[in-house]
């Protein structure tokens, strides 16, 4: 029987926090292959070998399908398809067993891409801003940020509210459309006063997430731009089920 690559430990700790961290998994190669990508794309305003270019907002709104920047955030979608990037995230040999081992073997249909490189520049000295928690709209089962780079404390790292799962969950009328119901306005107002968790690390470091949590983009206190790519998986039977009523036991449609 092959290894799985989640301890009991670390599932448990998936399912009551609705997170967790994988640290030093992807190949750093690719890694490599991903910055140097996101450099060429770059629009003028950002220097790689300047970084007080870094620091934000960006001077010019962009919402073209393949590059999207507004204020400190770049997402670059324009790479998203590209073999190798489906290599570096969702098919990297240990995010993919992880991802069946949670969701069921055999569940997964094969990537054919990822959202892209997301990116979000330093603030430089404006006032810090406070974080604001939020439950994703689109559809997906479970959650997947990868850093490319070394993100330090403070430093854009994707943000989550621990075991905010359990609290949204049944604050939704379907499983997994976006169905807030009364409650959950309610739900989002206590959470956003309970500790969140700034998930920095280093680059190879992958967060694993459940895609009712509470959770925010970071902020970017640190000198650097933070870098991740972002992918989400979706089980076959996700079509079927999206709009289906919310099940008491939100691991039904599990393995864990």
């Amino acid at each position: 029987m092959t290894a799985k690559p989640l301890s009991a430990e670390e599932v448990a700790f998936f399912k009551e926090n609705g997170y967790l961290i994988k640290r030093g998994i992807l190949d750093p190669a690719l890694m490599a292959r991903a910055r140097a990508t996101m450099w060429a794309g770059a629009p003028p305003q950002l220097k790689r070998d300047d970084p007080a270019s870094w620091i934000g907002p960006f001077h010019e709104k962009s919402e073209a399908q393949d590059s999207v920047r507004f204020g400190y955030t770049w997402k670059y979608r324009a790479p998203g398809k590209e073999p190798w990037m489906v290599n570096l995230l969702p098919k990297n040999p240990i995010v993919w067993a992880s991802a069946e081992q949670l969701l069921g073997e055999g569940t997964l249909p094969e990537p054919t891409g990822v959202r892209g490189i997301y990116s979000i520049l330093p603030e430089g000295h404006v006032p810090e801003q406070p974080y604001r928690c939020h439950v994703d709209q689109h559809l997906f089962n479970l959650g997947i940020v990868a850093y490319i780079d070394n993100v330090p404390p403070n430093g854009g790292g994707f943000t989550v509210w621990p075991g905010s799962h359990r609290v949204f969950y049944p604050t939704f009328a379907t499983e997994y459309t976006f169905t807030p119901t009364d409650a959950a306005q309610t739900a989002v107002a206590a959470v956003q006063q309970q500790p969140y968790v700034d998930c920095y690390g280093e680059a190879g470091d992958v967060v694993f997430w459940h895609h009712r949590l509470g959770h925010s983009a970071g902020h970017n206190r640190s000198r650097q731009i933070r870098q991740a790519v972002l992918y989400d998986f979706k089980k076959y039977t996700l079509a079927e089920r999206q709009a289906a009523a919310t099940p008491p036991d939100m691991w039904t449609d599990w393995s864990i």
